[in-house]
């Protein structure tokens, strides 16, 4: 029977062990505390766009199981790429969803066929057409019907032109959209490089005598060139020039055949300064963001994982407890049969217990439970927090008001009867320990 107990114990130890390395070398791959502290409440379910999933009367469905809670961990890690400011998967994301939207509602307006719309922007821009005098607030009326009238007749041009924007596999994922978007735009941005730089080296033959032209002239006037952003601003030292009493009629004459070149080589200019800035700003959010989705994809594997080994651990405390239970309980009526004469010690044991367990709720009852105290939400001065009534937050689950559960006096003083019959029963243990190796030294 000895050597029974003793493998029982020891298949028990070493699966305590492995539980608890498991938990561990799960939790070394986690997180860190802060960013899991900062992941959305998870006393409700949520859906792969990250928003809160509600039933048909509009209110959020809780988290019942365990599995729906690991589930929604996951999702809530993945969700903190939406709300980061780190890189630019928030706003890569709201394109996807303004385009995606934008497409179903052009192809529902397309699919009805109703032109009734048309017919009457049509009719509103003959209407104020052959009016003779209009106000302002007509003429303006007059261009927003034309815009419109535009609008709705190229209908099937901007549901293609959309359509060309949708870079991503309908079945992808929201970070494959996101991707996948990115990538597509960073190359639109390298196209318009390529096409301001072919443009401007096009004309070069054209630009280089006008722009020497007005640096000799500035030279001449001692007239510094304008600049911005630090480059030449040729357009702002045209006029410049053109103002100044420094520059002679001729140099005048000459400047006003330029105009319309320097005026075309500054606008491609600015064309290719922006566009060399936006590829400068994908060249470092590109890799950024590709890096972020794989750490939080890393995140969210290991939230999940570390959500299990937690849950198993739980009810391996459970299965310790009820067999730690059914242990004393067998053991102390085993006891009482075998030891049936011994009576006094049954009593005793009996007393201890009842012992334990009034001081425990002793105890728990001068806290005030029985009065109906309860514990609330408190700020970081330890100062109550307030709901919308003006009234302290007491402690529960849930964060809607309508629907959280919240903890009462009676829940308190269970919780605090079971807190001190352990710490008694830890204490009571220590101390028989202590007193029976005393004894045993003391006897040798």
């Amino acid at each position: 029977m000895k050597k029974l107990h003793r493998i029982v114990f020891l298949i028990l130890a070493l699966i305590s062990v492995g539980l608890m390395a498991w938990a561990i070398v799960v939790g070394m791959q986690a997180p860190d505390s802060d960013k899991i502290a900062d992941i959305v409440g998870l006393a409700y379910q949520y859906d792969e766009n990250g928003e809160e999933k509600k039933d048909t009367l509009g209110n959020p469905i809780p988290v019942v199981t365990t599995e729906m809670g690991i589930e929604a961990m996951g999702t809530a890690t993945i969700n903190q790429m939406r709300k980061s400011d780190a890189t630019i998967y928030g706003t890569t994301l709201e394109k996807i969803k303004n385009i995606e939207t934008k497409i179903a509602e052009i192809e529902k307006q397309i699919a009805s066929n109703d032109t009734k719309e048309l017919k009457d922007a049509e009719a509103k821009v003959t209407q104020l057409t052959f009016k003779r005098r209009r106000t302002a607030a007509e003429n303006a009326e007059l261009e927003a019907a034309k815009k419109k009238v535009e609008e709705l007749k190229n209908l099937p041009k901007t549901l293609e032109e959309l359509k060309a924007k949708r870079t991503w596999n309908a079945n992808a994922t929201e970070a494959e959209k996101v991707i996948a978007l990115a990538d597509a735009e960073f190359a639109t941005v390298q196209e318009q490089v390529k096409k301001s730089n072919e443009a401007i080296e096009a004309k070069k033959a054209v630009f280089d005598p006008a722009k020497k032209l007005i640096e000799d002239i500035c030279k001449t006037a001692n007239i510094k060139l304008a600049e911005v952003e630090g480059r030449t601003d040729y357009v702002a030292t045209y006029e410049e020039l053109v103002a100044s009493r420094a520059v002679t009629a001729v140099q005048k004459r000459q400047l006003a055949g330029i105009k319309a070149t320097i005026t075309e080589y500054q606008k491609l200019a600015n064309e290719l300064k922006t566009a060399v800035d936006n590829e400068t700003a994908f060249e470092s959010n590109l890799p950024m963001l590709k890096d972020a989705i794989a750490q939080a994809e890393l995140d969210q594997h290991a939230m999940k994982e570390l959500g299990k080994v937690i849950s198993y651990n739980i009810y391996w405390v459970y299965f310790l407890l009820v067999f730690a239970v059914v242990f004393v309980v067998v053991g102390f009526i085993l006891n009482f049969f075998q030891n049936s004469g011994n009576g006094v010690v049954t009593l005793v044991s009996i007393v201890v217990v009842v012992a334990v367990c009034g001081a425990a709720y002793y105890i728990g009852q001068n806290h005030g439970w029985l009065d109906g105290t309860v514990l609330y939400v408190t700020n970081n001065v330890g100062q109550p927090l307030l709901d919308g009534a003006g009234q302290p937050i007491p402690f529960g689950l849930g964060t809607d008001p309508e629907t959280r559960t919240v903890f009462e006096a009676k829940d308190y003083m269970i919780a605090d009867i079971t807190i001190w019959i352990t710490y008694l029963a830890c204490a009571g243990a220590l101390l028989a320990a202590l007193y029976s190796s005393l004894r045993g030294i003391f006897k040798s």
